[in-house]
């Protein structure tokens, strides 16, 4: 009786610890600041930051990683002990929701992205530009109007001299929840958030049904803390990318339907470009048992059908090739990658590196993609999925010159069918890239300090492999 209160009272300390870390929101809310004078660098918890470590900056910084590695703490916890914790799905559900609202209610901490989409999609919204060729500072020298404009000045320092950088799903979006907040910032905000939230809901139910109900799963996915966190939190749109991954998967495993798998995958492609990595692996696997010249036509007439959908989908804004730059653009900026180190001394080195790694990377993936073609193996989808997994580690590490902390979400919607040790790794993960992230917000954000970013993430990563030996050592001393 005693383990199973203990147990239970997990799921009290996880809502208490979530509560602790939105108390600043709740805080800044109430006191009735504005969200225009948000700033969303880990620093409406005391001052604007100066670029000096100061004592209110460390004891902020101290705050925000230990309730999240409280968070985090309790959050294996739960899953290790999730058969005693959750006795019914209904009582996940509702676990679930409450985490999720909580979430939904801390305002954006570590990431001004939001307001970049805010931004884009009224000025699409309201002034009628085009996000894909004419930037928000344009709309703010050309028009008088926005010159008084809350949203558009809200974005001025948040990559306002930029144009759109994402698939043309994302500004269709964007102009229809910004043009829903009739020119208010926070309305925006959290019709936004919202968005995100029903996002999130709707994928831990699809979830649920990929996984055929495992309750371990639902639960792996919707209370990782870096997923509420830059998910529902920061209102980053890699959740519309894993609803979209989600559902294509959905419709392949329990539908058997490779046509609107095929679809969704467009429609994900049309978000962020890395969702195209997955879909050859499961157009192969769907035709596994087909000769090779067979498995190649399939491809290719369903290959047609990703590229009329994402082809249709850039026509909602494409006027020539420009359209594309944004594509380009990520792939120039050197931030939080391997490469930083490289690119802070020699730009032009770093971009013909980061190159070769690509190009490598290209050769790579299409010598994985052909050997299923030909192979005469009957793989199983699990084994096709961990192919593609591997191979998705290693664009997102090695040739990714733009690292963002949630791009480690990329991740997950296919991480149900790894081993158990490279899940636990997955997760492991998702939780350092958070911490290591504040060193921009305990010491200012500042182009140099992405060195220490990328330097604590593969410290910390290390560091959890060698606890994770020594456990598991342990536990075999003491099988014996």
């Amino acid at each position: 009786m005693e383990k199973i209160e203990k147990e239970l009272n997990l799921k009290t300390v996880f809502i208490i610890l979530c509560i602790c870390f939105i108390s600043p929101s709740i805080v800044y809310l109430i006191s009735g600041k504005k969200i225009f004078d948000l700033i969303s660098t880990f620093t409406f918890f005391y001052t604007y930051p100066t670029g000096k470590l100061t004592p209110a900056k460390l004891l902020g910084t101290i705050f925000f990683v230990g309730i999240f590695l409280g968070i985090a703490f309790v959050y294996f916890k739960i899953l290790k002990n999730h058969k005693t914790i959750f006795k019914k799905k209904e009582d996940i559900a509702k676990f679930v929701l409450i985490v999720s609202i909580i979430f939904f209610i801390m305002l954006p901490l570590t990431s001004t992205d939001v307001f970049y989409y805010i931004g884009t999609g009224w000025s699409e919204a309201h002034y009628g530009i085009n996000p894909y060729y004419t930037t928000v500072s344009e709309v703010l020298q050309q028009n008088e109007e926005a010159k008084t404009d809350e949203i558009l000045l809200k974005m001025q320092n948040t990559w306002s001299d930029q144009t759109i950088v994402y698939g043309p799903i994302w500004p269709f979006i964007c102009k229809i929840l910004s043009g829903l907040s009739m020119g208010n910032l926070t309305l925006a905000l959290f019709i936004y958030k919202l968005f995100n939230l029903i996002l999130h809901l709707v994928n831990t139910y699809l979830v649920h049904k990929i996984t055929k109900g495992k309750n371990i799963f639902t639960l792996m996915y919707a209370l990782n803390p870096l997923l509420l966190f830059d998910g529902i939190t920061n209102v980053h749109n890699e959740m519309l990318v894993i609803f979209f991954i989600l559902t294509a998967l959905y419709f392949f495993i329990r539908k058997k339907n490779i046509f609107l798998t095929v679809i969704f995958f467009a429609l994900a492609t049309a978000v962020k470009y890395f969702a195209i990595l997955l879909i050859p692996f499961i157009i192969l696997y769907h035709y596994r048992k087909e000769k090779p010249l067979k498995k190649i036509a399939y491809s290719a007439l369903w290959a047609l059908l990703f590229i009329v959908v994402l082809v249709g989908c850039y026509l909602l804004y494409m006027r020539d090739a420009e359209v594309l730059k944004g594509i380009m653009t990520q792939q120039g900026k050197f931030s939080n990658s391997i490469f930083i180190y490289l690119a802070i001394r020699n730009i032009d080195l770093a971009l013909t590196v980061s190159r070769g790694f690509m190009l490598a990377f290209v050769i790579i993936y299409i010598a994985n993609i052909v050997k299923l073609i030909f192979t005469k193996q009957n793989y199983s989808f699990q084994e096709y999925i961990r192919k593609y997994n591997w191979l998705l580690a290693l664009f997102i590490f090695a040739t990714i010159t733009n690292f963002q902390s949630w791009y480690t979400l990329w991740l997950l919607p296919t991480i149900f069918w790894q081993s158990s040790k490279n899940i636990k790794r997955i997760l492991n993960l998702t939780i350092i890239v958070e911490v290591s992230n504040v060193v921009f917000f305990l010491l200012y954000e500042r182009f140099t300090y992405c060195q220490l970013y990328v330097a604590l993430v593969i410290i910390l990563y290390l560091l959890s492999i060698e606890l994770e030996k020594i456990n598991e050592n342990r536990r075999l001393v003491l099988e014996k």
